[in-house]
C-alpha cells in the first residue's frame, strides 16, 4: 500500500495530542478567529507554537484552517494571525477566501496553501487552476465518487485530500447560505447554526448520515491520494483517538475488530459511504438528526417502568443508553444505573444476556420493538489513554542575558530585552562574604532557576568587586522581580507586521443595469426600450442562447459557467463554449475556481467573477483584478457597511445583485424518492441536483442609493421558474425601485457573523 497521510481533527490541544498518540500523521486545527469551526475551543498563539513543536519533534505535521471569509475591517487582525502561523512554522494554511490567498502570497510567501473543501473543488479543472495559483494541495468536495477522485488525483499535478469519516453537509461546502440568510450567522464564517439538522414538516429532509469509508480507504491509498481526512474539530479527544486509531489500523493492515463499535459508542449517526460508488440515494437520516450510538437490541417488554431487551454487546453500569420513541424527534436518553440479569443486580451484562433495566422517573411510554442504543460506554472511555504534555514544556524558551551587581549599599540585576533595560534593585547595608567563590556560585545558581517562565539564561555577568554577601532569599527575590518585569514587557511587544497595502479610491458617477437569466425565453417580451436599459445580459451556458430575443446584440451577452459542473459534464460544456466563441460570443462569467482554467484554455480575455466566489474584502478584489477579471460581483451575504468599503476602491468594476432567488443549499444529495422527485416553489431539481431557494427573494433595490454607485446593479432570474410576462413586469418595477410584496434583505442592514 502506498504511503498516505492520515489527517486528524483537533478542536483543542488535547484533541491534537490524542490524534497524534493514535497514529495521525498530521492534524488540522483552527485559531481563535477565522476558522470554519468557530465554536470549537481552537488554539491560542502559544498553543499553536507548542503543538507545532511537538509535531515536528515527532516527524508529524500541523495544518491551520483559516478557511472563512474575511471582511474588510478584519484584515489587520488576520495579518497578525498569519504572522503567528508563520512564526510557529506551521506546515500549511487551509483557505477558502481568495483575499486570504492574496495576503499570504504577498506577505507570507513561505506559508504553503491548501484549498479548503469550502472552495467546492469538484473537477479536474478546479484542481489544475489551484496548482497554477501556487497551491500545494486541494481538499476535494465530499460529493465525489471514487472514479472522480481517481481521475483528478492522477491528472491534477498537486496533492489531493479526501474526507473519509465524519459529519456531512447537505449542501456543497462553501455553497450554503441557509444559516446566513435566516439568522445572519454564516457557515462561510464558521458560525453555521445547522439548519440542515432541523425538523421540517415532521421530517429531517436535509439531515445527512455520517460518512464512514472504513476499508474503502485502501482504494484511496492505492491511487495516490495524499491525505485521508477525518472530520470532527468539534468532537471530543476520545472521538479523535478512536477514529484515528481505527483508520490507522486499516491503513497499516492491522486488526480492527470492535473498533467501529467503539466509535459508535462515542458519537455516531447512521453511517454512509456517500457517493463513493456512484449516486447513492440512501444518505439522509430523515427520522433523527442527532447521534444514536451502537444498536444493542430491541425492547422485548415494558412493565413497571422497566424494560427488557437482549443485548447484542456487553454493557455496564453508568453506560449511556438511548431508546428511539415513535413520533418523537430526539431519542430518550438515560444513564444505566439499575440493571438485572436473571433477577440479580449486576454491574456488567454480557453479549446475549436478557437485561432488565429500571428507567428513570418520568420516563416516556416505551413500546415493544423500540430500538435501544448504547451512546456512551465506560469501557470505551478507558480504552484510549494518552498523556498530555504541558504547553509550557513544548514552548521554546527565549534566551536572555542577566547581569547581577553586588555592592555594600545595594544588590541589583538587569537584562536588556528588545533594546530596553529592565532592572531590579534592593537597597541595604550588606556585609562581606566569608567565601567569595561560594558567593559567586550561589548567585549564578539563583539566577539560573528561571522555572516556568518563558526565558532561559544565556549569559550571566557577575560583578562583586567589594566581595559582598547576599542571602539566597534576596537573590531569589531579585530574580523573581526581574522575570516578572521581563514577562510584562514581553507581553506588550507587538509583532512587526507588514504594512497593509493602500488601495486608491475610484469614482463611478452612475450605474448600469445587468440582467441574469437561465432561460432565454424570459426576455421574449422585452422591447427596444427595455433592452436599451440593459447594459448586459448574462445567460447560463446550458441554455439555448441562440434563442435569445433577437433585439439583443451579441456584444451585450455574457455566458455564465455554473458553479458546479462535474467532470462527466465538463467536456460537453467545453464543446458548447467552443461553439459559442465561434458564433461570436466572447464574454464569460465564472462562479467557481475551475472557471479560471477554462478561461485560460480558451484564451478568454473578457471574463467576470460571480458572487459564489465570495468577494468580501479588498484583497479578494485585488486578487481577481491581478488575474485579469473585468468585473467582480459582490456577495449577496454581505452587509451595507462592508459593501461600501469594497465599493469605495472598486466601484468601477463591481456588480451588486439587487434582486435574486438565492439558493440556500446547492446539493447533489437527493431525498431518495425518484417517483415523487419534482420541483416546487422552494426546491428546484435539475439533473438530480437540488437548489433549495430562499422562501422570499433577496431584494435591496430600495437601498441602491445607500451604496456607493457600482458599475452595475444586477437582477437575477435564475433557478426559480418564471414566465416572460413575470420577468418583464418584475424588471420594469425593479428599474423604478419598486420592491416585490414579499422579500428579504438578508444581512444587508443587520450584518452577519
Amino acid at each position: 500500500m502506498k504511503s498516505v497521510e492520515l489527517l486528524a481533527p483537533a478542536g483543542n490541544f488535547e484533541c491534537a495530542i490524542a490524534g497524534f498518540t493514535y497514529g495521525a500523521d498530521a492534524i488540522y486545527l483552527g485559531l481563535k478567529n477565522f476558522s470554519a469551526r468557530a465554536d470549537a475551543f481552537n488554539f491560542s498563539n502559544d498553543e499553536l507554537i507548542a503543538i507545532v513543536n511537538f509535531a515536528h519533534k515527532n516527524n508529524k505535521k500541523v495544518y491551520v484552517a483559516i478557511n472563512t471569509l474575511i471582511q474588510n475591517d478584519e484584515i489587520d487582525e488576520l495579518i497578525e494571525k498569519l504572522y503567528w502561523v508563520d512564526k510557529a512554522n506551521a506546515d500549511a494554511v487551509i483557505v477558502q477566501d481568495f483575499g486570504v490567498v492574496n495576503i499570504i502570497k504577498t506577505y507570507f510567501p513561505n506559508i504553503q496553501l491548501h484549498a479548503s473543501t469550502q472552495m467546492a473543488v469538484h473537477n479536474l479543472d478546479g484542481a489544475i487552476a489551484l496548482k497554477n495559483l501556487g497551491f500545494s494541495r486541494c481538499v476535494l468536495a465530499r460529493e465525489l465518487s471514487f472514479d472522480e477522485i481517481l481521475y483528478i488525483t492522477k491528472n491534477c499535478g498537486i496533492e489531493t485530500e479526501v474526507f473519509i469519516h465524519g459529519a456531512l453537509c447537505y449542501s456543497y461546502s462553501g455553497l450554503c447560505m441557509y444559516s446566513s440568510f435566516i439568522k445572519g450567522e454564516s457557515a462561510n464564517r464558521g458560525k453555521c447554526t445547522y439548519p440542515c439538522r432541523k425538523l421540517y414538516d415532521g421530517v429531517h429532509p436535509y439531515s445527512m448520515k455520517d460518512l464512514c469509508l472504513s476499508d474503502d480507504v485502501k482504494k484511496l491509498c492505492e491511487i495516490g491520494v495524499a491525505s485521508l481526512k477525518i472530520e470532527g474539530r468539534k468532537k471530543t479527544p476520545l472521538y479523535v483517538a478512536s477514529t484515528t486509531d481505527y483508520y490507522r489500523k486499516i491503513i497499516d493492515g492491522k486488526n480492527t475488530k470492535g473498533l467501529i463499535e467503539n466509535i459508535k459508542r462515542i458519537f455516531a449517526r447512521p453511517f454512509t459511504n456517500l457517493h463513493f460508488y456512484g449516486k447513492n440515494k440512501d444518505v439522509i437520516d430523515r427520522d433523527f438528526s442527532g447521534p444514536r450510538g451502537l444498536f444493542i437490541g430491541k425492547v422485548l417488554s415494558y412493565k413497571n417502568n422497566s424494560i427488557k431487551f437482549k443485548t447484542l454487546f456487553p454493557i455496564a453500569k453508568h453506560d449511556g443508553l438511548l431508546i428511539t420513541i415513535e413520533n418523537v424527534e430526539k431519542p430518550f436518553g438515560f444513564a444505566l444505573d439499575n440493571m438485572r440479569v436473571k433477577g440479580k443486580y449486576v454491574f456488567e451484562a454480557n453479549k446475549g444476556d436478557i437485561v432488565e433495566v429500571k428507567l428513570p422517573k418520568n420516563s416516556p411510554m416505551i413500546k415493544e420493538n423500540y430500538d435501544v442504543y448504547c451512546a456512551s460506554s465506560m469501557s470505551v472511555k478507558g480504552s484510549y489513554p494518552y498523556n498530555v504534555p504541558s504547553i509550557d514544556s513544548l514552548l521554546e524558551k527565549e534566551k536572555i542575558d542577566i547581569t547581577c551587581i553586588l555592592t555594600k549599599n545595594n544588590i541589583s540585576a538587569f537584562s536588556i530585552y528588545n533594546n530596553q533595560k529592565v532592572a531590579v534593585q534592593i537597597d541595604g547595608d550588606f556585609q562581606k562574604a566569608n567565601d567569595i567563590e561560594k558567593m559567586k556560585i550561589s548567585t549564578f545558581n539563583a539566577f539560573s532557576k528561571l522555572g516556568d517562565s518563558s526565558f532561559i539564561l544565556n549569559d550571566f555577568n557577575y560583578q562583586n568587586d567589594d566581595g559582598i554577601f547576599a542571602s539566597i532569599s534576596i537573590l531569589n527575590d531579585i530574580r523573581r522581580q526581574l522575570i516578572v518585569k521581563l514577562e510584562a514587557l514581553k507581553s506588550t511587544i507587538k509583532p512587526i507586521l507588514p504594512n497593509v497595502k493602500k488601495f486608491d479610491d475610484v469614482i463611478n458617477k452612475s450605474s448600469n443595469y445587468i440582467i441574469k437569466i437561465d432561460d432565454a425565453s424570459y426576455l421574449d417580451l422585452f422591447d427596444k426600450n427595455d433592452i436599451q436599459n440593459i447594459y448586459e445580459v448574462i445567460i447560463d451556458v446550458f441554455n439555448d442562447i441562440e434563442k435569445l430575443n433577437p433585439l439583443i446584440d451579441k456584444n451585450k451577452v455574457r455566458i455564465s459557467i455554473p458553479v458546479v459542473i462535474r467532470d462527466k459534464m465538463i467536456l460537453k460544456v467545453k464543446e458548447k463554449i467552443k461553439y459559442l466563441i465561434n458564433k461570436g460570443f466572447y464574454k464569460f462569467q465564472i462562479s467557481n475556481i475551475f472557471g479560471l482554467n477554462i478561461v485560460k484554455e480558451f484564451n478568454i480575455t473578457d471574463w467576470s467573477v460571480d458572487y459564489f466566489m465570495y468577494n468580501l474584502n479588498l484583497y479578494a478584489f485585488d486578487f481577481w483584478k491581478n488575474l485579469g477579471a473585468k468585473r467582480i460581483t459582490l456577495s449577496v451575504e454581505d452587509n451595507k457597511k462592508n459593501m461600501n468599503l469594497s465599493l469605495k476602491k472598486n466601484a468601477n468594476i463591481s456588480e451588486v445583485i439587487v434582486y435574486q432567488d438565492t439558493p440556500l443549499f446547492i446539493a447533489d444529495n437527493c431525498m431518495g424518492d425518484c417517483k415523487n422527485c419534482k420541483s416546487s416553489a422552494s426546491t428546484i431539481i435539475k439533473n438530480c441536483r437540488n437548489f433549495i431557494l430562499s422562501p422570499k427573494p433577496f431584494c435591496i433595490v430600495e437601498y441602491e442609493k445607500e451604496l456607493i454607485a457600482p458599475f452595475a446593479f444586477r437582477f437575477d432570474f435564475c433557478f426559480k421558474k418564471y414566465n416572460a410576462q413575470e420577468v418583464k413586469n418584475l424588471f420594469n418595477n425593479l428599474m423604478k425601485n419598486k420592491k416585490p410584496l414579499s422579500y428579504t434583505i438578508a444581512n444587508f442592514d443587520r450584518g452577519f457573523k
